[in-house]
């Protein structure tokens, strides 16, 4: 936050933090070096504490500012002594409410919730309205005791920490983060247009233009995210919102940054070991098709999107895969691998696990966009299969299975262009030939004639979205109507055995301090000063 020049003791702050340059390089290689869950704490504790001394030299500042505005007014007329008595006690008063304001904490009972939207593996996202700014919201409510049974302490508060420190028009804003005994909310910007995975179940599959502006725009969003020093690892349709403009935002960012938890990383193993070795059958786009309009709607597929351990690996880069496998049981893998230390790719020959001990990095994410774009054309992911487990497999044997889609209709096959195949097979590849940049993929024919730069300026989107009220969620899931609600019967009756699971006595060993840090107001500093 930019403040006048009457703030010193901000700008002093601000001056000691840039002549602390080289100790704060040396911190965080140090820090590299840590456990994941301490470094958080420690980073945590560190932003808050920036945060507090920034907010509270804010605040004096701005009250000596009103205090000068007050002598300045009472100088400039003429009043009596006890009007200005008055005018003093009401200007007491007034600091009284601010500070007394300033120490109150967001509560659940602050927001009227206007219909539920969303249902999760850990909670439920509901469209709400906070009282006293009557902001529209998202928030999600999930359960501790459930978070910490599930081992998904870590990704809730790495979605916490992205959310909050990622300013970007292309990634959803945090507002609010509380807790209280039971629960942690998150309260983010309400994204009104829906998902980019609803539009493309609607139309089957984009028109060469369209598929061209939702990859421009989801491509521009990874990069903004990338910027902050973070990457998904989770891409997919369903992540990318439009907003009331029409344009996207990308959300969901429990498996971001570069440390997946041991549970989740055991148990890919486990899968993968139970799987890549049985016959690899490959099927036919039309089949895949089939598959893609049956997964739609089954509730199955709900199901396991909501509740996995890692979610569906569709479009989940083949590395973070082989790294699981070859996880060592006393060290995890390194997810922030140089770009510098992979091995040339050698074609057919190329072993699966062989760079595994390098781990992953940001790469992975523009993998997933590939499988994104191959889905806008061909209408199902390349790596799709009857079931998880033979998705699984496929992605592992990618290299086999990874073929350009058959269509019905000439028209169909035209709409995908020479340009746009050679752009999915310079995203879904080996990592070492991968576009894996902006200004690369910026650079390829597919986007010749657009301004990546400025595509919310320059590019007319395809879907601008309806709105009767700020509050309209005509775009989401209807959970007050039992037929729209029958897709979510297996997440339902799985809540109910979560529900079970969370409601057990904690055990001994949890951290009292697991969410340190948490708490966070996006408009704090400038309501009350």
């Amino acid at each position: 936050m930019e403040l006048s020049g009457t703030n010193s003791g901000v700008s002093s702050l601000r001056t000691s933090e840039s002549g602390q340059a080289g100790s704060l390089s040396q911190r965080s290689a140090f820090l590299s070096t840590i456990d994941p869950a301490q470094r958080r704490r420690v980073e945590a504790a560190q932003v808050y504490f920036l945060d507090y001394y920034v907010d509270h030299l804010t605040y004096i500042a701005n009250r000596r500012m009103r205090l000068e505005r007050f002598k300045t007014a009472m100088r400039s007329v003429q009043v009596s002594a006890s009007e200005v008595q008055q005018s003093w006690q009401n200007h007491q008063l007034n600091e009284s409410s601010i500070l007394r304001r300033r120490r109150n904490r967001t509560r659940e009972r602050e927001f009227d919730v206007l219909a539920q939207i969303g249902q999760g593996g850990f909670g439920q996202v509901f469209l709400a309205r906070k009282r006293d700014t009557g902001e529209v919201c998202a928030l999600k409510k999930m359960d501790k005791q459930l978070l910490v049974r599930l081992n998904e302490v870590q990704h809730i508060l790495t979605e916490r920490d992205i959310l909050r420190t990622s300013r970007s028009e292309w990634l959803v804003k945090l507002l609010y983060a509380f807790q209280d005994q039971r629960h942690l909310y998150l309260a983010m910007e309400f994204v009104p247009g829906g998902d980019i995975r609803s539009l493309l179940i609607h139309s089957e599959l984009f028109r060469h233009p369209v598929a061209r502006f939702y990859i421009a725009e989801a491509t521009v969003a990874v990069a903004a995210l990338h910027s902050f020093g973070y990457f998904h690892r989770d891409l997919k349709p369903e992540n990318f919102l439009v907003d009331a403009s029409g344009h996207v935002k990308l959300t969901d960012f429990g498996l971001s940054h570069g440390h997946l938890s041991r549970p989740t990383l055991e148990a890919m193993r486990r899968k993968l070991d139970r799987v890549k070795d049985r016959e690899l059958v490959v099927q036919s786009s039309s089949d895949k098709r089939s598959l893609s309009k049956y997964a739609a709607g089954r509730l199955a597929d709900q199901a396991f999107r909501a509740f996995s351990i890692v979610g569906s690996p569709d479009y989940m880069a083949p590395e973070i895969l082989y790294t699981s496998l070859a996880l060592d049981r006393h060290h995890e893998p390194d997810s922030n691998a140089s770009s510098n230390q992979h091995s040339q790719h050698s074609g057919a020959s190329h072993d699966p696990l062989a760079d595994a001990h390098l781990g992953y990095d940001f790469r992975v994410d523009y993998w997933s966009l590939g499988c994104i774009l191959y889905e806008f054309y061909a209408s199902y992911s390349p790596f799709t299969g009857p079931t998880s487990d033979d998705v699984w497999r496929n992605v592992y044997h990618w290299e086999e299975v990874l073929q350009r889609p058959d269509f019905a209709s000439q028209e169909a096959d035209d709409n995908l262009t020479p340009e746009a195949w050679n752009l999915i097979t310079s995203l879904v590849c080996h990592r070492d030939i991968r576009l894996s940049s902006l200004p690369e993929i910026a650079k390829h024919s597919y986007f010749r004639g657009i301004d990546m730069l400025r595509l919310r300026e320059s590019q007319i989107p395809p879907f601008v979205p309806a709105l009767q009220s700020d509050a309209d969620n005509r775009h989401f899931d209807d959970f007050s109507d039992p037929a729209s609600m029958a897709v979510y019967k297996d997440v339902n009756n799985k809540w109910k055995d979560l529900d079970g699971l969370a409601a057990k006595p904690a055990p001994a060993d949890i951290d009292p301090a697991a969410f340190l840090g948490f708490t966070y107001c996006h408009n704090r500093q400038h309501r009350f000063m």
